[in-house]
């Protein structure tokens, strides 16, 4: 896995999931300007709902309106991260933390 710094346009939390099933679970999933609109829209035809995080699935993070997204694995999930005031990089949190940073965390699986 390539590792970037946190770049809002070249390299951001939507750019590095799919970075992650490219090279891990070889599923292409497009990243098309908006990350909110085209990644959302595609994303309900080709993830499904689940209640319990598995391995490599899909995380959204929702809070204050705001959505981000990572991927589960080896107990916690990796995302792109920008701190307020700082570079930001790809992290490894614990669920316990994400639930802390985020007001709403929702597991998808890939179903296609």
């Amino acid at each position: 896995m390539t590792s970037n710094n946190y770049d809002l346009k070249k390299f951001n939390c939507a750019h590095f999931v799919a970075q992650w099933y490219s090279e891990k679970l070889n599923i292409e999933i497009p990243v098309i300007d908006e990350f909110e609109l085209s990644f959302t829209r595609w994303m309900r035809k080709h993830f499904t709902p689940i209640d319990k995080p598995e391995e490599n699935a899909l995380v959204i993070m929702i809070s204050n309106d705001a959505s981000h997204t990572g991927v589960y694995a080896d107990n916690g999930v990796y995302h792109n991260y920008k701190p307020r005031t700082k570079l930001g990089s790809v992290v490894h949190w614990d669920l316990g933390v994400v639930c802390r940073n985020y007001d709403e965390v929702k597991f998808y699986k890939w179903s296609r």
